[in-house]
């Protein structure tokens, strides 16, 4: 199964004529102009690099629009409404979204008027026009520590053994030796871990998944993903990037523990699951973990070797509480960040190898945050 996009905006491809037995679906991209969106169209523009099954025959051709807010404002249930009518979408990929963390502490009712009320409005709209619903989330829906309960822990299991790619048939509640009460800590959260965010911009992010899920059921696909860099926009890498070209010296959280995740690899991804109609709550960020300081020692070092940096710069860790005082003394209140919020993809991948012909390993999508660093610092070389 492939996709043929016969038509994107406001990015251009090569146009593939539909045949009438093969009627294009419509896809929405709201937040045309975020990182994701622009991820999307990107490798929606470049159909060799989606990774899907090559034994197939059969194509889904799919119109693509990326709608700014100008065009669409998901806030507003009219507006939606008439673009729904004008474009008649099967699918609507929401990128749009309130990641301002800090702000949101004292923005909470716009955090979540975007965050909660907008896919409300759009799952309402999916509803009534027969759409499916594909929703954007965040580590941050997490508070810090996966805990294993007993309820779940056949789940974890076959989830880490996912995640490496072994097969796993014991049952893990039945192994030798095992304690059903021992929690080991930490462990990569998994799609049945209970939330529990820290922030405002956490609880408004939950909410909005809450929301698509009850009005919406098996048309609702939830994605959640953590620490997301790429080519557009801003974000960690071009932060560090550029601080790394300005300053003698930085200083970087050390204390928190998550992974980057490219934002091409995360557009193929759902891809993915748009073309194979999945349905639920998944994971996906790259694999491994790391803290922001050992993310911005490998950023320097990468860019160091593709000679986007000239000269190295002293980079020290520090703690989110000693980072916190220094910014309350410059007058900035941070939110509450997760000191833990890894995400196991394994759910994930099980869902889209059935349906894949090529190694997974194989695939930039399934590989270490590192490799996917450096294929987007290959990009800006």
């Amino acid at each position: 199964m492939k996709i043929v996009a016969i038509k994107v905006t406001p990015l251009q491809c090569v146009e593939t004529r539909a045949t009438d037995a093969n009627t294009p679906q419509v896809v929405i991209i709201t937040g045309a102009k975020s990182q994701l969106a622009q991820a999307l169209l990107r490798i929606a523009a470049n159909i060799g690099e989606l990774a899907l099954d090559s034994n197939a025959n059969t194509s889904i051709p799919l119109e693509l629009y990326a709608l700014s807010r100008s065009q669409l404002d998901i806030t507003d249930a009219a507006n939606i409404a008439a673009v729904f009518a004008q474009y008649r979408p099967s699918w609507v990929i929401n990128c749009a979204a309130y990641n301002a963390v800090d702000a949101a502490e004292h923005d909470a009712i716009e955090a979540n008027r975007v965050n909660a009320l907008a896919p409300e409005l759009l799952a309402q709209q999916c509803l009534l026009s027969g759409a499916r619903l594909l929703h954007v989330s965040s580590d941050y829906v997490f508070g810090g520590q996966a805990v294993c309960e007993i309820a779940h822990a056949a789940e974890r299991v076959v989830g880490d053994a996912r995640e490496s790619g072994v097969e796993q048939h014991q049952n893990p509640d039945l192994a030798p030796n095992s304690n059903p009460n021992q929690v080991h800590l930490p462990r990569p959260f998994v799609e049945l871990d209970a939330p529990e965010p820290l922030s405002a911009y956490g609880t408004s992010k939950l909410l909005g998944e809450q929301k698509v899920l009850a009005i919406l059921g098996e048309r609702a696909t939830i994605v959640r993903t953590s620490w997301l860099y790429g080519q557009d926009g801003h974000d960690f890498v071009k932060t560090m990037l550029n601080l790394m070209r300005t300053q003698p010296s930085l200083q970087v959280i050390a204390d928190q523990i998550g992974c980057p995740t490219w934002s091409d690899a995360l557009a193929k991804v759902i891809w993915q699951l748009v073309v194979q109609q999945c349905s639920g709550v998944f994971h996906y960020s790259a694999q491994g973990q790391c803290s922001w300081y050992e993310f911005a020692c490998e950023i320097q070092r990468q860019a160091l070797a593709l000679n986007l940096l000239s000269l190295p710069v002293d980079i020290q860790p520090i703690t989110s509480a000693d980072y916190a005082k220094q910014a309350l003394n410059r007058g900035i209140s941070l939110a509450k960040r997760p000191s833990y919020s890894v995400l196991n993809s394994g759910k994930l991948r099980s869902t889209l190898v059935t349906h894949n012909a090529l190694l997974m390993s194989e695939l930039i999508e399934w590989q270490d945050w590192r490799q996917q660093l450096n294929c987007m610092l290959r990009r800006l070389s």
